[in-house]
This record gives C-alpha cells, sequence and structure tokens, in this order.
C-alpha cells in the first residue's frame, strides 16, 4: 500500500502496524455553517490583526464562551472574579508591550465575540495561571527528514472545543495551527518552521509573556533564528518545554523554568538521531532548577517513545503515527479520556498531530486519535 499519506486517493492509511486511519476532509466553519460540535473544524482567517481577530471572535463566539466557562468553573474555581481579572489584564499588558499586532488581534476577538478582554487574556495565559497544576500528558517527536509530530493530552472538553486555524497575514505569510478557542498552539507554516509545546513541572515563578504567545511568535517567523532569538529576548516566567523545527533537519529543543531558558544539546534530547520529549526535564543542568517534577507517565511515555524511536526505520508520517498511536502498557504514550478523582474533570489525548515541514502538509485527527479518523491541509 502507498505510504504517501498526501497523494493516496483512496479514504484508508496504512501504518507500519498494519491498523487503518480513515482520512476525511477537513470541516470548514463558516458563518452559514458553524459546525458547532464537530471536532477539530478548520478555521480560515486572513488580513490585519485587527480583521483576523474579529473573524476569529465571530466565527468561534460559542466555543469561546464555552472555553471561558471550562476555564473559568474547572479549572479556576478557587479564584475570584476579580483576582483573575487583575492577573489576566496584567498578562495582557505584558503582551501588548511584547507585541501590540497581538494584542490588537486578542482586542478584536473578545469585542467581536461578546466577552470581556480580560476573559481572551485568561484562555492564552492559562499555563502560567495554572502552574502546571493539572495533568499535562503530551509527547512529541522530531524525525529530521523534516517530520514533526505531537500528542495533545488535555482537558476532555476540548475535543469539541479545539480548532485548526488556517492564517494568512497581510504580507501573505501563512501558518496552520491547532488552537483552543482564543489562541493558536501547535503547529507549521510556509517557511517549513514548526513547533510542538510539552508543559513542565517545578517551583520556578510563572508570568512574563505566556508561553502560548511564544509559540505564535514561533508560527510568525521565518527561521529558527528568528524564533529562537524572540524566545531568549522575551520576558519570561513559564515551565515548559518548545520544540522548534525544520524542514532541513535543524531544531531548538527549549526547556524554560521561570525566567531560565536551556537550549538542549543532541546528547540531552535525542535518541536514535530523533528528538524525543514528553513532560518531564531533560537539561544536564537539572540541580540548577527548584524542585522539577515529573509524573509517571511521563516517565514511561518518554521510555517508550525511546524504545520505538531505536526501531525507527523510514522515519515518515506513517511511522510518525504508529509512534503516537501507540497503546504499550498502563501508561500508554496515547490515552483515552479518564476522569481524575482528584477533581472529577476527564483528561485523555484530545488530537494527534503531524507536520511534514518539507511538504508543508498538516495531518491532524478528528478529536481523540483512536478513533482513526484524520484530515490533512497542505499550505502549498
Amino acid at each position: 500500500m502507498e505510504r504517501d499519506i498526501v497523494t493516496k486517493t483512496n479514504q484508508l492509511f496504512e501504518l507500519p502496524t498494519g491498523e487503518q486511519l480513515h482520512l476525511v476532509p477537513p470541516i470548514l466553519v463558516e458563518n452559514n455553517k458553524p459546525h458547532l460540535e464537530a471536532k477539530l473544524p478548520l478555521v480560515r482567517l486572513s488580513g490585519s490583526p485587527e480583521a483576523i481577530g474579529a473573524a476569529h471572535g465571530s466565527l468561534l463566539r460559542s466555543r469561546i464562551e464555552k472555553a471561558i466557562a471550562v476555564y473559568r468553573f474547572k479549572l479556576f474555581p478557587d479564584w475570584s472574579d476579580s483576582a483573575l481579572k487583575a492577573t489576566s489584564l496584567a498578562f495582557f499588558q505584558r503582551i501588548q508591550d511584547f507585541s501590540l499586532p497581538y494584542a490588537i488581534e486578542l482586542k478584536a476577538i473578545a469585542s467581536h465575540s461578546g466577552r470581556e478582554l480580560w476573559e481572551i487574556a485568561m484562555l492564552i495565559s492559562r499555563t502560567e495561571i495554572l502552574r502546571s497544576t493539572a495533568p499535562n500528558e503530551c509527547t512529541a517527536v522530531y524525525f529530521k527528514q523534516g517530520i514533526l509530530g505531537q500528542n495533545w493530552d488535555w482537558v476532555a472538553d476540548f475535543e469539541n472545543l479545539a480548532v485548526i486555524f488556517d492564517i494568512t497575514r497581510e504580507d501573505g505569510h501563512r501558518f496552520l495551527a491547532m488552537g483552543e478557542p482564543g489562541f493558536v498552539k501547535i503547529g507549521c507554516n510556509t517557511s517549513g518552521i514548526g513547533v510542538c509545546l510539552n508543559i513542565l513541572k517545578c517551583d520556578a515563578h510563572t508570568g512574563g509573556i505566556p508561553v502560548h504567545v511564544l509559540l505564535r511568535r514561533v508560527l510568525d517567523s521565518t527561521d529558527i533564528k528568528e524564533a529562537y532569538q524572540a524566545i531568549a529576548k522575551a520576558e519570561r516566567a513559564t515551565m515548559s518545554n518548545i520544540l522548534i523545527a525544520n524542514e532541513a533537519g535543524e531544531y531548538k529543543n527549549l526547556e524554560l523554568a521561570g525566567s531560565s531558558l536551556f537550549d538542549l544539546s543532541q546528547d540531552e534530547v535525542e535518541v536514535n538521531n530523533i528528538v524525543v520529549h514528553t513532560n518531564g526535564y531533560l537539561t544536564h543542568e537539572l540541580e540548577t532548577i527548584p524542585n522539577p517534577d515529573e509524573t509517571a507517565s511521563s516517565a514511561v511515555r518518554l521510555s517508550t517513545a525511546k524504545t520505538l524511536v531505536l526501531n525507527s526505520r523510514t522515519q515518515d508520517e506513517a511511522e510518525m503515527l504508529a509512534i503516537l498511536l501507540n497503546q504499550q502498557g498502563a501508561l500508554p504514550i496515547c490515552r483515552r479520556s479518564e476522569q481524575n478523582p482528584l477533581n472529577n474533570i476527564s483528561y485523555g489525548t484530545v488530537a494527534t498531530l503531524v507536520m511534514n515541514l518539507k511538504k508543508k502538509i498538516f495531518i491532524f485527527s478528528q478529536g481523540n486519535p483512536l478513533e482513526k479518523t484524520f484530515s490533512f491541509i497542505s499550505l502549498t
């Protein structure tokens, strides 16, 4: 069977394991067909920051309202409205100082979705506000042939709230990214740059520029050097791993711990010439990080992924998907949603994303990847 997911003409795609995935067209969100209940529909936005934000707010108005409710009442239940508003607006001010166009876009999202500015700022700053207190169990892998992929594990509600953004700026720069209502996350652009995110945990201070704004800055970059310098110069106070890669086999794996930035070397993050990262710090300077923490799931998934990449052969999209959909053991790389008994919130793999940075192809599952329904979009 043909292994190139881009050129296949039938509706099934076979993995090295023999599993078959269904390939279906993405569902487009339009003014007259919002598809409010669709899983990971496609939203196309273009133009100035004001125009992009206005369309974002209008098209995703219902999803934004639901996302705000999830964060406000499920994840921030102990915050008062006044404290959450003040904290969120402080983040917005830092975002505005970092990038006026981003601030304009966020204001337009708020005004056109009928929400307060602080609520949109809360969404994009949620990682720093949460301080990694909620389970974050993502797995990222990079083949140097230009294939970048990730499982995004998060609150199960987002299976029906997350979207795929196709954004074109006024200057023609374009990127595709999976995102939550209100902001973009993981994706790739027309310059062949891709980015993935793993949330980390330690006792460092959070604040500064939200990590999701830094991800957006990567997607707006034309090369790895530009993206790296933007992050290095930014006011950082977060706990995250940002993996930036290009089509030529080059990458930067940046672990952030408060204001500290660790640019990982090959021996810290590679196995069999392949980059693998989950939700624990891998830097050799671990002793400089205040109380780094890692879940049992993160450690097991890292071990499983390392074993799988040691047997890597083709390093194509199919092999990447086989790794990310692996169900081995009690703490698998890919998982169905399960309720956390501590807060009665369900968490699981919301989406699987694979990017061919050479061909400019973005492949994504429609909801939990174990349902085996995927779509793809081309930037060319």
